[in-house]
């Protein structure tokens, strides 16, 4: 059982912060309407073991083997158990940290998984029809005693583009208790629209000031085969890893319905440095491959001008 404890965590960028815990929205996947109201009114689902462990876990073993043949954790540890090497603190986009994030993109798994029937079901709930998965998909590696660099609050919306209406599943590869650094959400916030930026550390360089903004924050100690869903106008940051030596493993799949519009990026490699032939050279299947060009996108430009930090007036 989840408990209902608030928790209290202190963020280098943000202060003292109270963060209670998510709500439990397990039990309307038979209930569609319900289900897309708690959707579009709290900007979040919390799905606990949407998934199965299994395949969570094995998704996870496969990063974490391509990261022990790095020297990334620590020898003579068993690498299930993800311990950093000690003084470990690579981040992206450092030239070190790319270059082993370039194996993690070749995962065929890695990639799979973000076509688990159970997170196109529910979302073709939340949005009213059939949806598709963008490619950009996202491998996060969390080293601890890195607080800096924790992902400061943010909107996806501004990296992302294309509709509003693109939902993110964040999912934890493996057990998350709070103190190796989960994800929270700032519950209703998704209703301010696009919300001023500002230059911060942490991935995507931006962050949001929410002192001003009377929302809860949620979070939990989430376990293996959890789903958390956030639409990309929903305020959401990453919590510092506080653990001694664990690294942190988690991946970000971005959805949209069918006939809304997308850019073209979503559909590239995240980071662009390999090409997709690249990435599916050594793959089993062809499953997953290219399969969002047979689809009829409403393709449309990025804007520069919305990814730049746009100060509050």
């Amino acid at each position: 059982m989840y408990s209902c404890v608030s928790l209290r965590l202190t963020a280098s960028h943000l202060g003292s912060i109270c963060v209670d815990q998510l709500v439990d929205s397990l039990s309307l996947l038979s209930d569609t309407q319900g289900l897309a109201d708690r959707a579009r009114a709290e900007g979040y689902l919390f799905l606990p073991g949407l998934l199965g462990a299994n395949r969570i876990l094995g998704v996870r073993e496969a990063i974490l083997a391509e990261l022990a043949d790095s020297g990334w954790l620590a020898p003579n540890t068993n690498p299930k158990d993800a311990v950093a090497t000690p003084g470990m603190k690579l981040v992206e986009p450092e030239p070190a940290f790319m270059q082993v994030y370039d194996k993690l993109q070749c995962i065929e798994s890695f990639h799979a998984l973000a076509h688990a029937e159970p997170i196109l079901s529910t979302l073709k709930s939340v949005v009213g029809e059939e949806v598709v998965p963008h490619a950009r998909n996202i491998a996060r590696v969390i080293f601890p005693h890195n607080e800096k660099f924790t992902t400061p609050a943010h909107q996806d919306y501004v990296h992302i583009q294309g509709t509003e209406d693109t939902w993110t599943a964040w999912i934890p590869l493996g057990d998350c208790p709070s103190e190796l650094g989960g994800l929270a959400v700032l519950q209703g916030s998704h209703k301010c629209g696009v919300l001023p930026t500002e230059s911060a550390y942490g991935a995507g360089g931006l962050g949001i000031n929410t002192s001003e903004l009377a929302f809860k924050w949620r979070t939990t100690d989430f376990r293996a085969g959890d789903v958390l869903l956030f639409h990309s106008l929903t305020v959401h940051m990453g919590l510092p890893n506080r653990t001694a030596k664990t690294v942190r493993l988690s991946v970000d799949y971005r959805y949209q319905g069918r006939s809304q519009p997308v850019v073209e990026s979503s559909f590239l490699p995240h980071h662009g440095r390999l090409g997709w032939d690249d990435i599916y050279a050594g793959w089993s299947s062809t499953q997953y491959q290219y399969y969002w060009r047979n689809l009829p996108l409403l393709v449309e430009p990025w804007l520069q001008e919305n990814r730049l930090p746009r100060p509050a007036r």
